[in-house]
């Protein structure tokens, strides 16, 4: 899995607090009810600390976190509501396996830029 974050993990939030992530949210929420998705199965990849996976959660999608740091998901899964169904997967984005389809995929922050491989980044 992704080494880039071992470490990091426990302090990224840290990093991105200038990242208004409710504001960023409303936002992707509005688009995804643009294209008539207001609820149902909902990918983030490149989920990270989960930030935006609760989020979403929170606004009625179900939600699925993929990330490739199993210290990221830790995070994550650590602060999800106790009464959250957040299902949290640790698989490379350029591989994941769901086993079934989603309504929506979303991927905020930066994790496209860990992905160095043209050939990569279309897989």
């Amino acid at each position: 899995m992704n080494s880039a974050y071992t470490g990091f993990a426990g302090v990224y939030d840290e990093f991105m607090d200038d990242i208004d992530y409710e504001a960023w949210g409303s936002y992707i929420t509005r688009k995804l009810c643009e294209y008539g998705i207001r609820d149902g199965l909902v990918l983030d990849l490149g989920c990270g600390t989960g930030n935006m996976t609760q989020i979403l959660s929170e606004a009625g999608y179900d939600m699925i976190g993929v990330d490739g740091s199993a210290e990221m998901l830790s995070q994550a899964a650590a602060k999800k509501a106790a009464d959250s169904s957040i299902l949290y997967l640790c698989q490379q984005m350029q591989e994941f396996e769901l086993y079934g389809t989603v309504r929506a995929v979303v991927s905020v922050c930066d994790c496209l830029n860990y992905i160095l491989d043209e050939e990569e980044l279309l897989q």
